[in-house]
Order: structure tokens, then C-alpha cells, then sequence
């Protein structure tokens, strides 16, 4: 149960960095100085350009470990194969995707975006894609490399 846990709670905290809080203007606050003081030379496009570059690589890294932690709940303590558990974690993952931006189009201070919808569900597709072609045994090594599986 502790793995389902985790994984609502990693879900609702990916739900509520959708909210009005991590706007762009918001985020901009704390990015846009760092990266200047990593990169003085940079101009003021090329800050809002690394600033928009964070917040994407953010939705990549949220929707890699959200249906990362979904797979194995649902595999490990749920019981399924890893065929279903790798599904069911990806209609969890685009389910939350559309529901975030669906959110955000109705906040004055956000936009809902199909590029960000995009974004998410080719992060959490990619994720499962690796993780689901692996099998680890319970010492920690690799069993079987990623095959593809005979035609029906």
C-alpha cells in the first residue's frame, strides 16, 4: 500500500505545480535570476528561452517519475503484468495530463496547452517504454534486455 501511497501523493503534488502558484511569472521570479547568475552573458531572450526550456524539461522529469511510481505499485503491489500495469499507469499519467490542463485554461494566470499535454504523455510513454522492456530481479540485476513480443 506504502507504493500507492507514494504514488497519489507524487500525483497531487504534480496537480498542484499546475496551479496558479507555478505560473510562469511565478517560476520566472526564481528561474530567470539563476540562470543570469549561471550564464551573465545571456540576454534577456535568451533567459526567457532557458526559463521556458525549465519548465518543460519540469513537466518531463514530473511525468517520467509519475508514471514510473504508478508502474511499480501497480505491478509490484497490485499484482499485474508488466503489459498491465505499464497500461493502466500510462491512462493514469494522461488522465492527470488532460486534467492539469484542463485546470490551467481556466486560471486568468495559466494556460491549458496541448504541447504540454503532448509533452506528458510522450515523457510518461517513454518512461514505460524502458522500464517495462526491463526486468529486474529482486537483487537488483537485469534479466532480459528489451525484446519484442511474438505477433498474436
Amino acid at each position: 500500500m506504502a507504493r500507492f501511497a507514494i504514488a497519489s501523493c507524487w500525483l497531487l503534488l504534480v496537480l498542484f505545480l499546475g496551479s496558479a502558484h507555478f505560473a510562469a511569472q511565478e517560476t520566472g521570479r526564481l528561474v530567470i535570476p539563476v540562470l543570469q547568475f549561471m550564464i551573465p552573458a545571456a540576454s534577456r531572450s535568451e533567459l526567457h528561452a532557458g526559463h521556458m526550456l525549465v519548465r518543460k524539461l519540469a513537466h518531463v522529469f514530473e511525468y517520467a517519475v509519475l508514471a514510473w511510481l504508478w508502474y511499480q505499485a501497480l505491478h509490484r503491489a497490485g499484482g499485474r503484468t508488466p503489459r498491465a500495469a505499464a497500461w493502466a499507469a500510462l491512462a493514469i499519467c494522461v488522465a492527470c495530463a488532460f486534467t492539469d490542463e484542463a485546470h490551467q485554461s481556466m486560471l486568468p494566470s495559466r494556460q491549458g496547452s496541448a504541447r504540454d499535454f503532448v509533452i506528458d504523455a510522450f515523457s510518461a510513454t517513454a518512461i514505460l517504454t524502458v522500464v517495462r522492456g526491463r526486468t529486474i530481479d529482486d537483487g537488483g540485476r537485469l534479466r532480459q534486455a528489451i525484446a519484442t513480443e511474438p505477433a498474436d
